[in-house]
């Protein structure tokens, strides 16, 4: 899905008089058993919708410079909506399980505190679709017992003797047209086991980089495996590299690293057929290489890095 496909999917949401919306509690300790609905009452309703159409469209349906690119494709470029494109954890398949049914149980409020909320999905939709939110709920949005809240009631104010809660208007990912997109990185590596499926495909990456038998030490990078930042680039390499999906000889790929600048520091075996990884610059150096980030200019000889790369593919007639 591209950032136009995306916007125009969001597009039928930001019209709230035919929607409607459920919003459902995701409970600590109990993620396998699914979301359970919030009884909210209908003033409420509206409210809710108004709001998340709102951030729904100053977000992403009228930004400009943002744009879509798979998770496992994810770097450090900036405005950038990933789609979900690797295994879904257990906890993020709430997202798709209040879609798919009606009966979902209610939270009972006498049972459960509020303090137990970890996330909050939201369901907006009608006959015709679905979009579902996801968020987090920090403590700092459960106001419990232990503290005195006072509100405006008349000309006085008011204890409030029981917990409440507050929702804003942020989410971190959302569910439309069959897919899982992610705004926020750093809160979906930080939870939901995510970490665990990126490992697991670091170490296709890694199997694969291996096979290669073009590294003298290719342990070293197994020793960062359970670096979620340097696991992700593994899993970029597996899912997406240029150098191996073309299947570029080790040759070549020696000669590229002795003759390019940056690259001329890199070591090698004493046989020179196998590179040394000894430094974690070099192991980033190394990643970088096999996503082909180094490129050369055939206009003007120049040497430059690159994250991001559009193919440029010769066109179907000369252009003049």
């Amino acid at each position: 899905m591209n950032i136009d496909e995306l916007k125009e999917n969001l597009r039928p949401y930001l019209a709230t008089d035919d929607m409607g919306i459920s919003v459902y509690a995701v409970i600590k300790g109990a993620e396998e058993e699914g979301p359970k609905r919030l009884d909210i009452e209908q003033d409420s309703h509206d409210c809710l919708l108004q709001m998340f159409a709102t951030r729904i469209r100053s977000q992403i349906v009228d930004r400009t410079e943002v744009s879509v690119m798979n998770l496992s494709d994810s770097d450090e470029r900036q405005n950038v909506i990933y789609e979900y494109d690797l295994e879904v954890p257990q906890e993020l398949q709430a997202l798709q399980a209040v879609t798919q049914t009606d009966d979902t149980g209610l939270l009972s409020l006498n049972d459960e505190s509020l303090s137990q909320i970890k996330a909050i999905v939201v369901e907006i939709g009608n006959n015709e679709g679905q979009l579902v939110l996801y968020k987090t709920m920090a403590p700092i949005n459960v106001f419990g017992r232990d503290k005195i809240f006072l509100k405006k009631h008349e000309s006085r104010l008011a204890r409030i003797d029981d917990e409440f809660l507050r929702i804003s208007d942020g989410f971190q990912m959302l569910h439309v047209d069959g897919t899982l997109m992610v705004l926020d990185l750093k809160t979906l590596e930080s939870k939901f086991g995510f970490h665990d499926v990126v490992k697991r495909e670091a170490e296709t990456g890694l199997q694969t980089i291996e096979d290669l038998g073009l590294l003298e030490n290719p342990e070293t990078l197994r020793e960062l495996i359970n670096d979620v930042k340097f696991a992700r680039k593994l899993t970029k390499v597996a899912r997406s590299s240029p150098v191996l999906q073309q299947m570029i000889s080790n040759d070549r790929i020696i000669e590229f690293c002795k003759n390019y600048p940056t690259l001329k520091n890199i070591k090698f075996n004493s046989a020179e057929d196998k590179i040394l990884l000894d430094t974690q610059k070099s192991k980033d150096l190394f990643i970088k290489l096999l996503m082909d980030d180094y490129l050369v200019s055939q206009l003007t000889s120049r040497h430059y890095e690159s994250l991001a790369k559009d193919v440029a593919e010769p066109a179907a007639e000369s252009i003049v």
